[in-house]
């Protein structure tokens, strides 16, 4: 359809419903954006649809990367590195994964613990590791669940297929030779 054919009409639930996924992503131009919502406004039946599928998405939403770094640098205020980056922080900076993955030794993991409470860049750090293992941790968990879904599902169509019948060479060479022997009998008795 052509831009002043869509200004003639209004758009259909149909239209909406096809739609209404780009839109809550916010994917689609300002102006079906504008017609989506004047239908909206008017259609209670899309309206629940749109509340329903908004809500599901905002459940399932996992940020860009970007997005996270924007909100971690807004909310921190700016340090004076020169006073905290010590050795140290630069051997906090190198065993922190280790720390995270609980590969160091006891006495290691207080001494992180300790540099990471009195060193706001150490602590800085922590957070933004933490945030990002939590990040790296929903990912996998939906994408665990949905991996499953597809593998008990193949695990079921194979489950449900007919199996192949095995060829017997000893029937196969038993029904040839009967089958030849009838067509001999044949053959003999008509002439």
């Amino acid at each position: 359809m052509y831009r002043g054919q869509i200004m003639n009409e209004k758009i259909s639930c149909k239209q909406v419903k096809a739609i209404l996924p780009f839109y809550i992503k916010g994917t689609v131009n300002p102006f079906i954006s504008d017609l989506i919502e004047e239908h909206l406004e008017e259609c209670e039946s899309c309206k629940k649809l749109y509340l329903k599928l908004l809500d599901e998405y905002n459940k399932n939403y996992i940020p860009d990367i970007s997005d996270i770094e924007i909100n971690i640098s807004s909310a921190r205020p700016e340090l004076d590195e020169n006073i905290y980056s010590t050795n140290e922080y630069q051997s906090f900076k190198k065993k922190l994964s280790a720390y995270f993955d609980s590969e160091l030794g006891d006495k290691e993991q207080i001494k992180m613990k300790k540099i990471t409470i009195s060193n706001p860049l150490a602590r800085r750090d922590f957070e933004n590791m933490f945030r990002c293992k939590q990040l790296l941790h929903s990912s996998f968990e939906k994408t665990k669940n949905s991996f499953n879904n597809d593998f008990s599902k193949n695990i079921i169509n194979k489950i449900s297929e007919k199996p192949h019948l095995k060829r017997n060479p000893v029937w196969e060479i038993s029904w040839g030779i009967f089958f030849i022997t009838i067509l001999v009998s044949l053959f003999i008795y008509l002439k």
